[in-house]
């Protein structure tokens, strides 16, 4: 059978066959393949299907045929964002495990939240590997996808179009979040956001926004990725940046929030949540009687400070070692790339930032 004229083969597929299979224009279609944060999730749904429909970007890397006279590591390099941040060591030590049982080992490499120092440990790494995983990389997708196609890659905590990935759903973590405010009484909120480029950052903000039935800042039509029922439009949200996504980014987000105080606080993370509440206390402002704190991760900090943090928990020593047992699974040859993302499932777990007396 001769293919159509109008039926691009997978290695002819341009973003403009991509734009016309999404009902987008070509310029949305590399907004969204390389800033997904630039366009609402929907979109880059919608994108990221057709592209995968279309077979765009999807010749990745395989080790399980090496070249003459090339040998297996057997090792799997990790690059994460910030290894003093508990969400990562998690992740680390989920992959460690995955990783122990396939005869494994795991490199880390540390890229302390700086721009672009994740392309120089991928280049300084990829030669004593056999497999990548990228925990939230600072990158674009395509540098994720130059990466995919010199080794097998599998993607953490966010989806790149062709590119294996586990998720964590931020989306339905920020609706719960909202809706526990909401219930204990709260009639605004703010959201304390994350780094520019952390896809998990854009889709809680975009679930806080569709929790409450108010589009946000840089909404469209097709905003909302799923139908909220029941939005809370009695509650208010207000955003906006920490300097950093540590303790210390908290602490200075607090000054800020101060000068515009609400009823609650959703934080980043779980560490800019602590420094938040930290100097909160240190300002006189009761937790959680003055103002309510969530944070996400679910990190140990969460049970030793004071008060003890609410926080919307995913699996994520779960969602390392799939990541890892992917990854050997690819270098082996035992499974092909993963189709959609595996999207590991949220739940919120209420202590004392959020029971008012």
């Amino acid at each position: 059978m001769t293919a159509r004229a109008d039926d691009p083969s997978p290695s002819r597929v341009t973003i403009y066959d991509v734009a016309a299979a999404a009902g987008v224009s070509g310029s949305t279609v590399s907004r969204a393949l390389s800033r997904p944060d630039r366009v609402s999730f929907a979109t880059a749904e919608k994108v990221r299907q057709a592209a995968d429909r279309l077979g765009y970007k999807r010749e990745l890397a395989t080790r399980h045929e090496p070249t003459p006279g090339a040998h297996r590591t057997k090792n799997l390099g990790i690059i994460v964002a910030d290894i003093a941040n508990p969400f990562f060591l998690e992740i680390v030590q989920g992959a460690e495990h995955a990783a122990r049982v396939g005869n494994f080992q795991i490199v880390v490499a540390n890229v302390h939240e700086v721009a672009g120092r994740s392309v120089s440990a991928a280049e300084s790494i990829i030669p004593r590997i056999d497999g990548l995983l990228l925990a939230s990389a600072r990158l674009d997708n395509s540098d994720i996808a130059k990466l995919a196609r010199r080794v097998p890659t599998v993607v953490v905590n966010r989806p790149v179009p062709g590119v294996p990935s586990v998720l964590i759903d931020n989306y339905d973590g920020a609706l719960k979040a909202t809706r526990l405010l909401a219930d204990m009484g709260a009639r605004s909120l703010t959201y304390i956001a994350g780094p520019e480029k952390s896809w998990a950052d854009a889709t809680r903000l975009r679930g806080l926004f569709d929790a409450v039935g108010h589009p946000d800042h840089d909404s469209r039509p097709d905003t909302r990725a799923r139908a909220v029922t029941d939005p809370l439009h009695h509650v208010s949200i207000a955003h906006f940046r920490a300097d950093s996504p540590d303790t210390l980014g908290g602490r200075r987000a607090f000054a800020r929030w101060a000068k515009s105080p609400t009823d609650a606080v959703v934080c980043f993370n779980d560490l800019v949540a602590v420094g938040f509440m930290q100097q909160a206390q240190k300002e006189g402002v009761a937790v959680p009687d003055d103002v309510a704190v969530v944070g996400f991760d679910n990190t140990e900090l969460c049970t030793i400070v004071q008060p003890s943090l609410t926080t919307v928990a995913g699996p994520l020593r779960t969602v390392g070692r799939v990541a890892a047992a992917n990854a050997m699974a690819l270098v082996t040859g035992q499974r092909s790339h993963m189709v959609k993302p595996r999207i590991l499932p949220t739940r919120v777990i209420e202590r004392e930032s959020t029971r008012r007396r």
